[in-house]
């Protein structure tokens, strides 16, 4: 009979314990296919609809798209729609960017995170947080993204795709752990 209540209990601890592993695996990205950086935001310029990351321009940077590829490859493609249905425009379709608008063109060193990196795929907007959506390089992390680049800026735009306004500069502090970065901004400054 022991036996049997030892074999029970063990059976009860290794359910419990493969729930609450699912629970903080589901909790850290693993669960998913979407990677993400989410962006929150306020005392934003009077008309911006989005914002998006600069990050610094590097001679080979390893995140620039690469043109000469098959379009079905992912280092071919940059992301040039803004899904952003709460700015009541009257229709649902996403605000689209080409290579003439302000955020495409804008470069004081730093460059655009949609536009010239190749891994985001969406940029789904609210009232006050944008998350720009991406599969690679890992859908439990953001680290090696923002610990490649060293630093970043977020990007004020309209909905024409012009930057409105710019934060200052912010240096990523170096963690030794998993984690996920989230950018928060206000005005001109951003952490």
């Amino acid at each position: 009979m022991k036996k049997h209540i030892k074999a029970a209990i063990a059976v009860v601890f290794t359910a419990i314990i493969c729930i609450f592993g699912g629970i903080n695996a589901f909790a850290m990205g693993l669960g998913t296919d979407i990677w993400e950086i989410d962006i929150e935001y306020e005392n934003a310029p009077e008309g911006t609809a989005f914002v998006d990351l600069l990050f610094p321009k590097k001679t080979d940077d390893k995140y620039y798209p690469d043109p000469t590829t098959n379009e079905n490859d992912e280092k071919h493609s940059v992301c040039r729609n803004v899904y952003a249905d709460y700015i009541g425009r009257g229709n649902s379709d996403p605000i689209a960017l080409d290579d003439s608008c302000g955020l495409a063109v804008y470069d004081d060193g730093y460059t655009s995170c949609m536009l010239k990196r190749y891994f985001v795929k969406y940029n789904h907007a609210e009232k006050d947080k944008c998350s720009l959506e991406f599969s690679v390089p890992s859908n439990t992390e953001n680290r090696e993204v923002f610990e490649y680049y060293g630093r970043f800026k977020v990007a004020y735009c309209n909905e024409k795709g012009e930057v409105l306004g710019v934060t200052e500069p912010v240096k990523v502090k170096h963690v030794s752990t998993t984690c996920l970065y989230k950018v928060k901004a206000s005005g001109n400054k951003a952490e």
